[in-house]
């Protein structure tokens, strides 16, 4: 099992994007929005709820303004997966995160994904990776040939060289594009995933049965969830309870284990609870329930 703490992106860390922020105007104090009217205020877009509106930051006048949602451009950069990042055929985002050695992505959308880093913006290439973001599943020949595509929707990656000046760039291509969740930080290994893990999704949609028995269903949203046992040596207890200790209330990527086929294992969300067991003299476990955020 690996965890990945993120670098939170700011402006500081935000280099560049093919995605423009033009959704809506920047906001302006000087101009008196009307009902319904939007703008973009530090890249989340805000709707006039109440008139006369002017000079009232939208931050911080929630009588004047309600939030909407991320704009387009910084949907990938929040802590929900539904609000993705899109574009029609192509999208490159580059950060400048410092340290870091991991790399995750959730919520793809597209035909493939590179991601490269660079010793500095225009610097020596260090790291590049290509991956195919096709996820279907195919079981017989009926879905060889009729099965609609699928992409592969998480990405984690755990080698990345930490440099001080690292650029990365990340580029998806494809019919449409999308990226809900992009993360970037440090990766701790927490020990190794034992068989019995179990994996599966909360589903938030709605079933309503009327008088006359008419079951009608308003589809919502779903998040994932995991919970898995780890076996560690008694020489990393302190650590991997320090490191959960400081990983409280922070959404985090989470990796039940590398090998190809178990993405149902690797999530974006926070663990509910964890235990240690001191088993045995030299190996102990350790008990995760995580739960996925929407």
């Amino acid at each position: 099992m690996k965890v990945i703490k993120p670098i939170p992106v700011t402006d500081a860390v935000f280099v560049s994007s093919t995605v423009t922020e033009a959704e809506y105007a920047a906001y302006s104090a000087a101009t008196n929005y009307a009902v319904s009217n939007r703008c973009i205020y530090n890249h989340v877009i805000y709707e006039t709820v109440q008139t006369p509106n002017t000079a009232h930051q939208p931050d911080i006048s929630p009588l004047f303004w309600a939030a909407v949602s991320p704009s387009n451009r910084w949907a990938m950069f929040d802590t929900e997966i539904s609000t993705q990042t899109v574009a029609a055929s192509s999208l490159s985002v580059v950060i400048k995160p410092g340290y870091v050695n991991s790399l995750a992505l959730f919520g793809l959308l597209g035909d493939s994904l590179t991601i490269t880093v660079r010793d500095g913006l225009a610097g020596a290439v260090v790291y590049s990776k290509n991956i195919t973001l096709d996820g279907t599943i195919i079981a017989d020949y009926y879905q060889y040939f009729f099965e609609p595509s699928v992409a592969l929707q998480e990405v984690g990656l755990t080698d990345l060289p930490p440099y001080i000046n690292a650029h990365i760039t990340i580029a998806i291509t494809g019919a449409s594009v999308g990226c809900g969740i992009l993360i970037a930080g440090t990766m701790y290994e927490l020990g190794d995933t034992q068989l019995g893990a179990s994996a599966g999704i909360i589903d938030y949609s709605r079933k309503d049965t009327s008088a006359s028995g008419i079951t009608s269903f308003t589809k919502r949203k779903y998040s994932k969830r995991m919970s898995a046992q780890l076996w560690l040596n008694n020489a990393q207890l302190n650590k991997v309870q320090q490191v959960l200790t400081g990983l409280r209330a922070t959404p985090c990527a989470w990796i039940g284990t590398d090998t190809a086929g178990y993405e149902s294992l690797t999530l974006f969300g926070f663990y509910r609870d964890f235990s240690l067991d001191v088993a045995y003299a030299d190996v102990s476990y350790c008990h995760l329930e995580i739960e996925g955020l929407t």
